[in-house]
């Protein structure tokens, strides 16, 4: 039976997830309907519902109960909590929330608290782990071909989009790669360092370099809204090479004392791909693959590095107050990284896990 699917705000995200859902009941009959399109501005639910399909709403609370399978929260982040509990409380019993998993680390930990006392599925939309060329790299390190990891250095930097104004560059832009991060190493970092440099195109952070010791080396990330291009940059550097990652281009090269190698890579967007995976997995009763305790646990250290910006120094992570208060949570998501390593050392690419 199809999945049915209410996609909660019809902004940027929300009327990208609704293309692509278009797309993959196209491609894909019987595995998706878009059911409803849910925004407070109902003019704009109208429009996506149009192009897309589905029927517009204006609010959560319109929905029939347990009339969904899968609702993607694709609200402003400050919404993020009470929308998702809101859809809890509707008998929604799968949600797909859009990066980062909440407004606040609380906020984050209480979400995963509701969705384990409602025994739901939840995904968060970390879509960079369905591009092609990242999950080619993970597949490469999980391969050996980069030896002993020693140092992983990424950029992620553009200019300032105001839809994302009111969440913290580091929340904003930081957690995709922290995400990242953590899913190369499979262990959580032990020390944090982070600088920072805030109001220069909104009310909060827009700078960040964040910088984790693991046990292995260390991962320097750099994060801003304030350059005027886009640039989504990655260096892997181990002890037998050093593999150049350009997310934006798709693009995989592995440099070793052979020479240089372009990594083959089936490209797709990372979204349709995201979206695809969660369909598939819901349909099959299979967990997602990049589950809600992985959201949780990106922007846990997220916030310890923000906490050793505002005090200056280093910070072992288990003397931060992020650490102390849900530092429990993180063993449930390691044991998620830990399978999504596995179907990537499973499966060529992403768009072959899928099914």
């Amino acid at each position: 039976m199809a999945v049915r699917v209410a996609v909660v705000g019809a902004g940027y995200m929300g009327s990208a997830h609704a293309r692509v859902l278009s797309r993959i009941a196209r491609e894909h009959p019987g595995l998706v309907e878009l059911a409803y399109i849910v925004d407070v501005d109902r003019g704009r639910a109208g429009l996506a519902a149009a192009r897309y399909g589905g029927r517009p709403l204006e609010r959560v609370g319109e929905l029939p109960r347990d009339s969904v399978d899968l609702a993607i929260v694709a609200v402003p982040t400050r919404h993020h909590y009470r929308v998702a509990v809101e859809l809890l409380e509707r008998g929604v019993r799968g949600l797909l929330v859009e990066k980062p998993l909440a407004a606040s680390l609380e906020e984050a930990a209480r979400l995963v608290e509701a969705v384990e006392e409602a025994g739901a599925w939840a995904a968060v939309g970390h879509v960079e782990r369905f591009n092609p060329a990242v999950w080619a790299l993970h597949r490469l390190a999980a391969r050996g071909l980069i030896g002993e990891p020693l140092t992983l250095v990424a950029r992620r930097v553009g200019p300032f989009a105001p839809r994302a104004g009111d969440t913290d560059v580091v929340y904003d832009l930081g957690v995709h790669e922290a995400d990242n991060a953590l899913a190369l190493a499979l262990e959580a970092p032990g020390v944090v360092r982070a600088y920072t440099l805030g109001r220069i195109v909104s009310g909060l952070n827009d700078y960040a370099l964040l910088v984790l010791g693991f046990t292995w080396g260390y991962a320097s990330l750099e994060v801003n809204r304030i350059t005027p291009f886009k640039q989504r940059l990655l260096y892997l550097t181990g002890s037998r090479g050093t593999a150049t990652l350009d997310y934006m281009a798709q693009e995989l090269r592995l440099y070793t004392e052979l020479g240089e190698t372009r990594v083959r890579v089936e490209k797709e967007e990372p979204l349709y791909l995201e979206d695809l995976h969660a369909l598939a997995a819901l349909q099959q009763g299979r967990s997602p693959l990049v589950d809600i305790h992985q959201g949780l646990a990106a922007m846990l250290v997220c916030a310890a590095g923000l906490e050793a910006a505002v005090r200056g120094r280093d910070l072992a992570l288990e003397e931060t107050s992020a650490y102390r208060d849900h530092g429990q949570l993180l063993a449930r998501a390691l044991e998620g990284y830990r399978r999504y390593r596995e179907a990537v050392e499973a499966c060529s690419g992403p768009r072959g896990c899928a099914g």
